[in-house]
């Protein structure tokens, strides 16, 4: 690789890496002030995943194309509320928005909700290479780039030690799902804690933080938009995305609405023990 063309790589990651911070606190300033709120719940339309898309969603949303549009990024969005928007003539990358992920919280008032960005220079989940999700209580961010490593509010993160169910925290996620509770009962009689917060962005990328052990969502209801940012974060963290049978998400493109089933743990034991509760044994 020539020397001229390897800067422009190294440039291009770093313009990534602002344009992904900045998109987001303007987004934070956009819908900080709506959460809770009545104008944040009104029902405006059905997103092209086809959830119900709330007020608060859409301007969160606009707000990220707006910035993009404003600063000449020239990308293709894939959004949860406007489906695929190209930005300029030439686009150089995927631009991948979950621009509420816990919207339920959002507008109840619930400090517990995270917009989510990642780019991809290919129509590939397993492409994304830098990755931006940050919390809407307080503006503070988990960021990501490939090969880099993950950081929260500008400090490395990584996933603690824990490796028996015993003594860990697993957050699993049942809801609009009961016919999937007698599949996780045995993890949770296992399992020291459960949670269940309501934005498995953020719950993803705690679990690359080391406040929970594990996240588990088997409903099948996870879109590539939910999970984009948060799988890198959780990677790059040290930590371990799969779907529930032990399989990578390969060859699964961003620009098409899939649902997912997945298991992310702080280590390859902690999965593997949380695998055979699943499966019964």
């Amino acid at each position: 690789m020539c020397l001229t063309h390897l800067w422009k790589r190294v440039k291009l990651a770093r313009n990534w890496s602002r344009i992904l911070k900045e998109t987001a606190a303007d987004t934070y300033l956009a819908v900080g002030p709506l959460l809770g709120t009545e104008i944040s719940r009104k029902v405006v339309g059905i997103g092209t995943g086809g959830d119900t898309t709330k007020q608060i969603d859409l301007i969160a949303e606009r707000a990220i194309i707006r910035y993009l549009e404003r600063n000449k990024v020239s990308c293709t969005v894939v959004g949860e509320e406007c489906g695929t928007v190209r930005i300029g003539e030439e686009p150089e990358a995927y631009v991948v928005v979950d621009s509420i992920d816990g919207t339920t919280n959002a507008v109840r008032g619930i400090s517990f909700a995270s917009t989510s960005i990642a780019v991809s220079p290919k129509d590939r989940l397993n492409d994304v290479e830098h990755a931006i999700v940050m919390r809407l209580d307080n503006g503070k961010a988990y960021t990501a780039e490939k090969g880099r490593g993950a950081e929260y509010d500008g400090g490395r993160i990584c996933p603690s030690e824990v490796k028996s169910i015993r003594d860990a925290v697993i957050s699993i996620d049942i809801s609009r799902s009961p016919e999937n509770i007698d599949r996780i009962l045995p993890l949770m009689k296992s399992a020291s804690h459960i949670r269940c917060l309501g934005s498995a962005a953020l719950e993803i990328c705690q679990v690359g933080s080391g406040q929970l052990d594990a996240y588990v969502d088997v409903r099948g209801k996870l879109r590539t938009t939910d999970i984009a940012a948060a799988m890198l974060v959780l990677k790059e963290a040290g930590g371990v995305v799969l779907k529930p049978d032990g399989k990578e998400l390969d060859d699964v493109p961003v620009t098409v609405v899939n649902r997912f089933s997945l298991v992310a743990a702080s280590n390859i034991k902690m999965f593997r023990t949380i695998l055979q509760k699943l499966e019964g044994e």
